[in-house]
């Protein structure tokens, strides 16, 4: 076998193996979707709905806003990371970038801010808006993160504006992931059954997988 095709053949079966694990839930906080059997195919459900309408349904809701922010970070970074989601489209990532970017400027994320402390800190200010306290979801929003933070990334947060790339990205992530998912990659939790179908790179667009 010549050893570029072995290699070629090898980095395959390595993408299979780890489309056969679980979400690193560790990484995901639960109010993100880590508490369903598909953790990243929830929350990029969730995030579509939450952006449907470019963000309008956002404003004066920061507890929403908080969320949908940290799961638009969280889906970039499972996305580029994962090697489950190499079949996705390379447009996904593209666009998921690009509305973290519109998100970062909306809400003062400082943008070299690490995306997993990013998604961490977004998620805990969700969780204390849910319950009703402002204050120790000022205390998640530090400044070492967020411009400025504390009270003046909660405003903010309340009033983050038009955000037309939100609604491109996680609907553009829908729609591949749930088409991936019809394509047997194991509801993308890792049941993949090596003998349900062909996995072939394709230039662009990471892994290509199929019908037998």
């Amino acid at each position: 076998m010549r050893p570029a095709l072995f290699a070629l053949l090898a980095l395959a079966l390595a993408g299979c193996a780890e489309l056969r694990q679980p979400p690193p839930a560790a990484r995901i906080p639960a109010v993100l979707g880590a508490g369903s059997a598909d953790p990243l195919r929830d929350a990029v459900g969730q995030a579509a709905l939450a952006y449907a309408d470019g963000g309008r349904s956002l404003n004066n809701d920061p507890a929403a806003m908080a969320r949908a922010a940290a799961q638009v970070e969280m889906l970039t970074a499972e996305f580029m990371r994962d090697l489950r989601w190499a079949p996705l489209p390379a447009g996904v990532v593209f666009e998921l970038r690009g509305a973290r970017v519109e998100g970062r400027a909306a809400l003062g994320i400082r943008a070299g801010a690490d995306p997993d402390e990013v998604v961490r800190a977004l998620a805990a200010a969700h969780v204390a808006l849910a319950r009703g306290d402002r204050e120790a979801a000022e205390a998640a929003l530090s400044p070492a993160l967020f411009e400025p933070g504390g009270a003046g990334t909660m405003a903010f947060l309340s009033r983050p504006g038009p955000l037309p790339q939100g609604r491109i990205a996680t609907s553009l992530a829908r729609d591949e992931v749930d088409r991936l998912a019809r394509s047997r990659v194991g509801g993308l939790t890792g049941a993949l059954d090596p003998q349900a179908g062909w996995v072939n790179p394709e230039p662009g667009r990471g892994l290509g997988i199929g019908p037998r």
